[in-house]
Protein backbone atom coordinates (compact mmCIF):
# COMPACT_ATOMS: atom_id res chain seq x y z
CA UNK A 1 0.00 0.00 0.00
CA UNK A 2 1.50 3.28 -0.67
CA UNK A 3 -0.04 6.75 -0.13
CA UNK A 4 0.74 10.11 -1.49
CA UNK A 5 -0.47 13.92 -1.22
CA UNK A 6 -0.17 14.85 -4.66
CA UNK A 7 -3.03 17.45 -5.61
CA UNK A 8 -4.74 16.64 -7.89
CA UNK A 9 -7.00 19.97 -9.27
CA UNK A 10 -11.20 20.09 -8.99
CA UNK A 11 -10.63 16.24 -7.59
CA UNK A 12 -13.53 15.06 -5.35
CA UNK A 13 -13.19 12.67 -2.60
CA UNK A 14 -13.94 9.21 -3.59
CA UNK A 15 -15.76 8.70 0.17
CA UNK A 16 -17.65 11.78 1.03
CA UNK A 17 -17.83 13.52 -2.58
CA UNK A 18 -17.80 16.99 -0.31
CA UNK A 19 -14.49 18.05 0.07
CA UNK A 20 -11.23 17.96 -2.40
CA UNK A 21 -8.88 15.05 -2.33
CA UNK A 22 -5.64 15.28 -1.63
CA UNK A 23 -4.60 11.61 -0.81
CA UNK A 24 -3.74 9.56 -3.37
CA UNK A 25 -4.06 5.43 -1.75
CA UNK A 26 -2.44 3.05 -4.03
CA UNK A 27 -3.31 -0.17 -2.27
CA UNK A 28 -1.89 -4.08 -4.29
CA UNK A 29 -0.89 -7.78 -4.23
CA UNK A 30 1.29 -7.57 -7.03
CA UNK A 31 -1.80 -8.69 -8.98
CA UNK A 32 -4.04 -6.55 -8.82
CA UNK A 33 -4.39 -2.56 -7.86
CA UNK A 34 -6.70 -0.69 -6.66
CA UNK A 35 -6.56 3.27 -6.25
CA UNK A 36 -8.48 5.85 -4.22
CA UNK A 37 -8.46 9.60 -4.31
CA UNK A 38 -9.06 10.76 -0.75
CA UNK A 39 -9.49 14.00 1.32
CA UNK A 40 -7.63 14.30 4.29
CA UNK A 41 -10.57 13.97 6.82
CA UNK A 42 -11.75 10.68 5.28
CA UNK A 43 -8.06 8.99 4.67
CA UNK A 44 -7.77 9.61 8.30
CA UNK A 45 -11.12 7.89 9.30
CA UNK A 46 -9.87 5.36 6.45
CA UNK A 47 -6.82 4.26 8.66
CA UNK A 48 -8.35 4.50 12.48
CA UNK A 49 -11.32 2.20 11.09
CA UNK A 50 -10.06 -0.12 8.93
CA UNK A 51 -5.97 -0.98 9.05
CA UNK A 52 -7.34 -4.38 7.79
CA UNK A 53 -7.55 -5.59 4.26
CA UNK A 54 -10.41 -8.29 4.05
CA UNK A 55 -9.97 -8.64 0.67
CA UNK A 56 -5.89 -9.45 0.66
CA UNK A 57 -5.07 -13.25 0.35
CA UNK A 58 -2.12 -12.45 3.10
CA UNK A 59 -2.83 -9.82 5.73
CA UNK A 60 0.46 -8.86 7.45
CA UNK A 61 -1.25 -7.58 10.89
CA UNK A 62 -3.47 -11.18 11.37
CA UNK A 63 -0.40 -12.65 10.97
CA UNK A 64 1.30 -10.97 13.54
CA UNK A 65 -1.75 -10.63 16.07
CA UNK A 66 -2.46 -14.67 15.77
CA UNK A 67 1.34 -15.37 16.40
CA UNK A 68 1.37 -13.23 19.54
CA UNK A 69 -1.01 -15.02 20.70
CA UNK A 70 0.16 -18.23 20.16
CA UNK A 71 0.63 -20.19 23.39
CA UNK A 72 3.55 -22.69 22.00
CA UNK A 73 5.35 -18.96 21.42
CA UNK A 74 4.35 -16.78 24.29
CA UNK A 75 7.87 -17.30 26.58
CA UNK A 76 6.89 -19.55 29.71
CA UNK A 77 9.20 -19.15 32.59
CA UNK A 78 10.56 -22.53 33.24
CA UNK A 79 11.93 -24.11 36.25
CA UNK A 80 15.30 -24.92 36.40
CA UNK A 81 15.88 -28.66 36.51
CA UNK A 82 16.20 -30.24 40.93
CA UNK A 83 17.63 -33.46 42.23
CA UNK A 84 15.07 -34.90 43.81
CA UNK A 85 16.77 -35.61 46.69
CA UNK A 86 18.65 -32.86 47.57
CA UNK A 87 17.09 -29.77 45.90
CA UNK A 88 20.36 -28.92 44.06
CA UNK A 89 20.20 -27.20 40.69
CA UNK A 90 22.70 -26.85 37.74
CA UNK A 91 23.55 -23.34 39.08
CA UNK A 92 23.92 -24.45 42.57
CA UNK A 93 26.35 -27.03 41.73
CA UNK A 94 28.52 -24.59 39.59
CA UNK A 95 28.41 -21.97 42.26
CA UNK A 96 29.55 -24.61 44.87
CA UNK A 97 31.93 -26.68 42.98
CA UNK A 98 29.89 -29.75 44.53
CA UNK A 99 27.57 -31.96 43.71
CA UNK A 100 24.68 -32.05 47.18
CA UNK A 101 24.60 -35.69 46.69
CA UNK A 102 24.95 -39.09 45.16
CA UNK A 103 21.92 -38.68 43.04
CA UNK A 104 22.76 -35.85 41.26
CA UNK A 105 25.26 -37.46 39.28
CA UNK A 106 22.24 -39.07 38.04
CA UNK A 107 20.29 -35.79 37.49
CA UNK A 108 22.47 -33.68 36.30
CA UNK A 109 24.53 -37.13 34.12
CA UNK A 110 24.43 -35.26 30.47
CA UNK A 111 26.14 -32.20 32.48
CA UNK A 112 28.02 -33.54 34.94
CA UNK A 113 30.93 -34.31 32.57
CA UNK A 114 30.96 -30.80 31.35
CA UNK A 115 31.06 -29.74 35.39
CA UNK A 116 33.68 -31.68 36.54
CA UNK A 117 35.92 -30.67 33.63
CA UNK A 118 35.54 -27.47 34.62
CA UNK A 119 36.11 -27.75 38.07
CA UNK A 120 39.12 -29.77 37.89
CA UNK A 121 40.40 -26.87 35.63
CA UNK A 122 39.87 -29.14 32.39
CA UNK A 123 42.13 -32.16 33.20
CA UNK A 124 40.75 -35.48 32.67
CA UNK A 125 43.65 -37.24 34.79
CA UNK A 126 44.01 -37.16 38.38
CA UNK A 127 47.24 -35.12 38.83
CA UNK A 128 47.70 -35.61 42.29
CA UNK A 129 50.49 -36.10 44.70
CA UNK A 130 52.76 -39.30 44.20
CA UNK A 131 55.07 -40.53 46.65
CA UNK A 132 58.50 -40.78 45.78
CA UNK A 133 58.81 -44.25 45.59
CA UNK A 134 56.22 -44.97 43.10
CA UNK A 135 57.28 -42.11 41.00
CA UNK A 136 59.50 -44.17 38.80
CA UNK A 137 57.05 -47.06 38.53
CA UNK A 138 54.05 -44.24 37.39
CA UNK A 139 56.63 -42.81 34.70
CA UNK A 140 57.16 -46.42 33.76
CA UNK A 141 53.57 -47.00 33.38
CA UNK A 142 52.70 -43.75 31.53
CA UNK A 143 55.32 -44.48 29.07
CA UNK A 144 54.29 -48.22 28.87
CA UNK A 145 50.35 -47.41 27.66
CA UNK A 146 51.71 -44.29 25.38
CA UNK A 147 54.13 -47.08 23.61
CA UNK A 148 51.56 -49.72 23.26
CA UNK A 149 49.23 -46.88 21.69
CA UNK A 150 51.39 -46.15 19.20
CA UNK A 151 52.32 -49.82 18.46
CA UNK A 152 48.66 -50.00 17.65
CA UNK A 153 48.67 -47.26 15.29
CA UNK A 154 51.60 -48.52 13.34
CA UNK A 155 50.36 -51.91 13.29
CA UNK A 156 47.08 -50.21 11.48
CA UNK A 157 48.80 -48.52 9.64
CA UNK A 158 51.26 -51.74 8.43
CA UNK A 159 54.38 -50.11 9.11
CA UNK A 160 55.81 -53.23 10.44
CA UNK A 161 59.43 -52.00 10.35
CA UNK A 162 58.48 -49.42 12.74
CA UNK A 163 56.18 -51.22 14.72
CA UNK A 164 58.97 -53.97 15.54
CA UNK A 165 61.07 -51.10 16.68
CA UNK A 166 58.51 -49.93 19.42
CA UNK A 167 57.69 -53.49 20.14
CA UNK A 168 61.42 -54.01 21.35
CA UNK A 169 61.01 -50.61 23.42
CA UNK A 170 57.85 -51.90 25.09
CA UNK A 171 59.56 -55.15 26.01
CA UNK A 172 62.47 -53.42 27.27
CA UNK A 173 60.49 -51.43 29.59
CA UNK A 174 58.76 -54.58 31.18
CA UNK A 175 61.74 -56.16 31.24
CA UNK A 176 63.02 -52.89 33.86
CA UNK A 177 59.62 -52.89 35.79
CA UNK A 178 59.38 -56.71 36.34
CA UNK A 179 63.04 -56.47 37.79
CA UNK A 180 62.15 -53.10 40.47
CA UNK A 181 58.71 -54.87 41.01
CA UNK A 182 55.98 -53.22 38.57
Amino acid sequence: MSFSTQRSDEMKCESCNEREATIHISKGNGFEKTEKFLCEQCANASFENDFSYPDDSFNIQKLLKSLSEHPSLQQTKRRPKQCATCGSTINTIVQMGKFGCPDCYTTFGSQAADIISRVQAHQSEHVGKVPVKARAQLKTKKQLEQLKGELAKLVEAQEFEEAAVVRDEIKALEQAGDDDGI
